[in-house]
Parts: structure tokens; C-alpha cells; sequence
């Protein structure tokens, strides 16, 4: 009869201690998935946010280049116009009006030259979204490869 009441006594307690342990895990695991869930959509939103900066960035510089382009054909129009006036004020005769002439219609080419070099340096320094593209790639490779950036990424390793 003790040797009953011991076995008893014994599944009570082997019982009461798995069930302790149960809710112990569920209640970690639910505290730990709400951890991961919280620390996602702060690094949904952080992406978001950046991808925005990015793209304002980029819509920036894209107007910015539309614009010099848009400077660099009036002054090409410019000495272009200028070259059609030179050519009547050199049948004048006037002694100086070649050289004035001359270096208002070089004037403009000279700025046409410098802007499309300036934007030319700017998309060939960094090209369209380039920083975007960065993190999207860092951000894939993370989830892909782990998170402590310890993970074997090799192909052996993946097979």
C-alpha cells in the first residue's frame, strides 16, 4: 500500500513539474515570437523609411540632371544663335566684333561642356537606386545566411 501511495505521489509530482515546464515554454516561446514579431515591424518600418529617403534622393537627382540638361540645350541654342549673329556681324567689317563674337558664342559652348560633364561624373559615380539595391541585397543575404553573419554561405554547406 505505501509503495502505491509513493507511485502516486511520485506521477503527481512528475506531472505538476512537466506541466510547469510546459507553461513555461509557451509562455517564453509566445514572449519571444511577440519579441520577433515587434522587432520586424520595427525593421519593416526602418526599411521603409530608408527605401523613402532613397527613392526622394533619387527623384532629386534625377530633376536635378533634367534640369542641367535642360540648361545645357539653351545654352547650346544660345551660341548656336550666337554663331548665326556672328556670321552677319562679320560681313561689317567691324575690327573687334570677331573677338566679342567669338567669346560669347564660346561662353555658352564652354558651359554646355562643363554641365554634361557634371552630370555625366554623377551617374556614372553612383548609379540609379544604387543604395536601395544595397540594402535590399544586405537585407535578403541576412535572412537568407542568418542573422549573426557566422553562417557557412558556401555552397557545399547549402546542399
Amino acid at each position: 500500500m505505501w509503495q502505491t501511495g509513493l507511485k502516486l505521489f511520485a506521477v503527481f509530482l512528475i506531472r505538476k513539474y512537466v506541466n510547469q515546464a510546459k507553461e513555461h515554454f509557451e509562455t517564453d516561446s509566445k514572449e519571444e515570437f511577440n519579441t520577433v514579431k515587434e522587432k520586424m515591424a520595427l525593421l519593416a518600418e526602418h526599411r521603409a523609411a530608408l527605401y523613402k529617403k532613397n527613392f526622394n534622393d533619387e527623384m532629386t537627382r534625377i530633376s536635378t540632371s533634367l534640369l542641367g540638361l535642360m540648361l545645357m540645350l539653351l545654352t547650346a541654342a544660345l551660341s548656336g544663335l550666337t554663331a548665326i549673329i556672328w556670321i552677319f556681324a562679320a560681313a561689317w567689317n567691324s575690327p573687334h566684333r570677331d573677338i566679342i563674337l567669338g567669346t560669347t558664342m564660346l561662353i555658352p559652348l564652354l558651359v554646355c561642356v562643363s554641365i554634361y560633364g557634371l552630370i555625366r561624373y554623377s551617374w556614372k559615380k553612383e548609379p540609379l537606386f544604387n543604395q536601395t539595391m544595397v540594402q535590399i541585397e544586405s537585407d535578403w543575404q541576412a535572412f537568407r545566411y542568418g542573422l549573426d553573419g557566422t553562417a557557412d554561405i558556401s555552397d557545399e554547406a547549402n546542399q
